[in-house]
């Protein structure tokens, strides 16, 4: 395994919420979070930058695409990552949505809310606000020693 980063790495993004720049995103989160050390911790947050971004770029804007930003840091003297999402979409607490009940019938649950959940589990903290007309999602995950 890698030695995590000696020290701490920021890095952003900025991108219309445009189909084609959703693989920009994704090979973005990769590199930032590839190098971490621990490649099961790397799969997942590309995991949840990808789906995320996904949810972003399909239903924050109604009509013409918006604008979405990304920020990562890597906090090596915490052993965490940090990622930031942004948008200036209609306000949305991707946290109070209801998370699916797996044990039901699939015919009887709801479309969607997967991605959410599992981008949840696969994190340690999430944290929303809706600040200055933005929303604001930030996810946090520790970097396993």
């Amino acid at each position: 395994m890698k030695e995590f980063l000696l020290e701490m790495s920021k890095y952003a993004m900025e991108v219309l919420t445009k189909s084609k720049n959703l693989d920009k995103v994704v090979s973005f989160v990769e590199l930032c979070v590839g190098d971490i050390g621990d490649p099961h911790t790397s799969k997942q947050l590309a995991i949840v930058g990808e789906e995320l971004a996904l949810n972003i770029f399909k239903y924050a804007y109604s009509e013409a695409p918006g604008e979405f930003a990304l920020r990562i840091c890597l906090h090596p003297e915490q052993r965490k990552v940090t990622m930031e999402f942004r948008d200036a979409g209609q306000p949305y607490n991707p946290l109070e949505y209801q998370i699916p009940d797996f044990e039901a019938n699939i015919s009887q649950r709801e479309i969607g809310g997967l991605g959410i959940a599992l981008s949840r589990k696969l994190t340690d903290s999430q944290f929303y606000k809706y600040e200055n007309g933005q929303n604001i999602l930030i996810v946090e995950k520790s970097v396993a020693t």
